[in-house]
């Protein structure tokens, strides 16, 4: 057995998803000291509205549903926690007709934040840009409707999946 073999599939993931996790702080810490704060927010938007397009990669890979309000919220809460693991945690119920509710429990950005000392809001930057590009991309005909952050000190993220204005 090689020594990658033996770290367990699930340690290798909770581990992954971790560093993925803090990797806003990260390079928020060496870079953003030596940036233009608007330059650097527009920079960080880039980088999370790619890997917010890599949502719609996994579900489509795995054959998730994509018809409706309920289907999107699904798949963008399990491709999203397969990114940032089990620290992840999710409810999604029907809120109005071709609507969905998704409450975020727990969100592995904010509490990165908060295990570094940092202001937790640093994550809501990240986080809308990734959530903005991945939900039209599973479908484009659904946009996310924010009602509530973590980051910003609620006790839990409400984001209602809605369709899309033209």
């Amino acid at each position: 057995m090689d020594a990658f073999e033996r770290i367990p599939v699930d340690v290798r993931w909770k581990l992954a998803a971790h560093e993925l996790s803090v990797l806003p702080l990260v390079y928020r810490r060496v870079i953003r000291d030596g940036a233009d704060d608007h330059l650097y927010n527009e920079v960080e938007r880039a980088v999370w509205q790619e890997l917010g397009r890599e949502v719609g990669v996994i579900a489509r890979a795995f054959g998730m549903p994509l018809r409706n309000a309920h289907e999107v919220a699904e798949a963008f809460a399990a491709a999203t926690r397969v990114f940032f693991g089990p620290e992840y945690s999710y409810e999604i119920r029907d809120s109005a007709p071709d609507e969905a509710d998704l409450t975020i429990r727990k969100c592995a950005m904010a509490e990165r934040a908060r295990e570094a000392g940092e202001n937790p809001l640093a994550a809501c930057n990240v986080c809308h840009a990734f959530a903005n590009a991945a939900i039209p991309d599973l479908n484009r005909n659904y946009a996310p409707k924010y009602r509530g952050s973590i980051c910003a000190g609620d006790s839990t993220c409400s984001v209602t999946i809605i369709p899309r204005q033209e």
